[in-house]
């Protein structure tokens, strides 16, 4: 082959080479301004609504991990780290920790192992502690045998940014809040409905940031949309998808129509964890892309009683969920009087003795016989009379189904939850509305 033919060829290799990169430089400074963004913003931020229960003790309603037909409730205080992706870990109390058997003898095993007494002393340290708690019967850490059949302990759940979608909501009930922690969220509120300085130029900062992600989404498409077109094959799927996983590391999405509602009173539609459709209402506290923060809603807890005759039975009410280390403790909501059984009749009269409405979805009458109320929306001291006709043995098994309302803090995951709509009108429109009305 001729010098002058493999030069040609050389300098069209070059010539490709040079047009491909020309074609990536848009690319590449798009990686470099959003892995400098990135640096910035992954030193300090979490995702803006999980963290607002940082270190709070919540419930968290989740999907049915061990399909036995009831959904979990993890009992335990949010743990939120940086960079976590609206990932977070609940750490458990100790009445919640799961296997601790296997702890203390796991940590027994390593001590006769090595010989090292820091394992026998964090032992008897959690020993004497879950002891007083009621998770241990034993009488010393010695009694414990090692058993790799055991079942392994657990001390919290940690919950990955894939796993945001199984979770059907996080619940901060204000009952069970401190008074330190009710203050802190009093002036939370406060500051949300009238924000200072230096709030509003934390959130426009935080808001362009987001606009500035979604702008950089947009030139990865049009880049990889460039490169495809002129390259041997088509790469424009590669090139989007690396291109959006890099600048989706970058702030909170920003969603105009949900800014324009925070800190006001709006309809959500919910997807429970019964498996009903509801609508709620509360206040828009914050949204992130992963979540929302409502504040102040009047949140349903399903709950069961059984009565022989007029008597509840032992351990109701209880909630139509697997706890994990915490049941809701709930005092008895409804009383059953004045029963009486006759030939082919029964009749009784349920009392709400809650101190807030409780709905009866169905009263069930030894396990086959369902009946509904007239007026299932009951409102504290409300009585209801019962009566039905067939053949009953005394005292009948009676079932109650219903719901009970506590007021809450409630992060939803977006794939469960969705703003439809503002519960009050805009003070600008209403002016305007009145204006026009005094006009006419």
């Amino acid at each position: 082959m001729r010098i002058d033919t493999i030069i040609l060829q050389t300098e069209g290799v070059n010539n490709i080479i040079s047009m491909y990169l020309t074609l990536l430089y848009p690319f590449i400074i798009i990686i470099i301004i959003t892995v400098i963004l990135s640096l910035i913003i992954d030193r300090v931020s979490r995702d803006r609504v999980i963290k607002l229960f940082d270190d709070d003790w919540v419930v968290m309603l989740y999907t049915d991990v061990d399909k036995n037909g009831l959904n979990e409730a993890y009992f335990g205080r949010i743990y939120v780290p940086p960079r976590a992706s609206g990932g977070f870990e609940l750490l458990y109390s100790v009445k919640s920790i799961e296997g601790p058997e296997k702890l203390i003898a796991y940590l027994m095993r390593m001590y006769r192992r090595t010989g090292e007494k820091k394992y026998k002393e964090r032992a008897e340290e959690l020993f004497d502690i879950l002891k007083d708690a009621g998770k241990l019967q034993y009488e010393s850490v010695d009694e414990i045998k090692y058993d790799p059949f055991m079942n392994p302990s657990q001390a919290s759940k940690k919950v990955y940014k894939e796993n945001i979608k199984e979770i059907y909501a996080i619940i901060r009930f204000l009952d069970d809040m401190s008074d330190d922690r009710k203050e802190k969220r009093i002036k939370d509120i406060e500051a949300t409905f009238h924000p200072g300085f230096f709030r509003r130029t934390k959130r426009s900062i935080t808001n362009m940031l987001s606009l500035a992600k979604d702008k950089l989404k947009e030139a990865t498409g049009m880049v990889a949309s460039s490169v495809s077109k002129v390259a041997p094959v088509d790469v424009s799927k590669t090139v989007k998808q690396y291109g959006e996983k890099a600048v989706g590391q970058v702030g909170s999405s920003y969603n105009a129509l949900l800014e324009n509602s925070v800190g006001r009173l709006v309809k959500i539609k919910v997807s429970d964890v019964d498996g009903v459709d509801r609508y709620y209402d509360g206040v828009l506290r914050e949204y992130s892309a992963n979540y929302i923060a409502v504040y102040d809603v009047d949140y349903q807890i399903a709950e069961e009683a059984v009565f022989i005759g007029e008597k509840m039975l032992e351990n109701y009410p209880t909630e139509r969920l697997d706890f994990h280390g915490w049941q809701l403790g709930e005092r008895q909501h409804l009383e059953i009087l004045d029963m009486v059984v006759e030939k082919n009749m029964l009749r009784f009269k349920i009392k709400n003795i809650y101190d807030n409405h409780v709905y009866i979805d169905k009263i069930i009458i030894n396990d086959n016989l369902e009946i509904a109320l007239e007026d299932p929306n009951m409102t504290p001291n409300e009585v209801e009379e019962v009566s039905v006709k067939g053949n009953f043995s005394e005292p009948p098994n009676i079932r109650v189904l219903y719901r009970i309302i506590k007021t809450a803090d409630i992060i939803w995951p977006l794939s469960k939850a969705r703003v439809i709509g503002s519960g009050e009108p805009a003070s600008s429109f209403v002016k305007q509305l009145i204006h026009k009305i005094r006009g006419q």
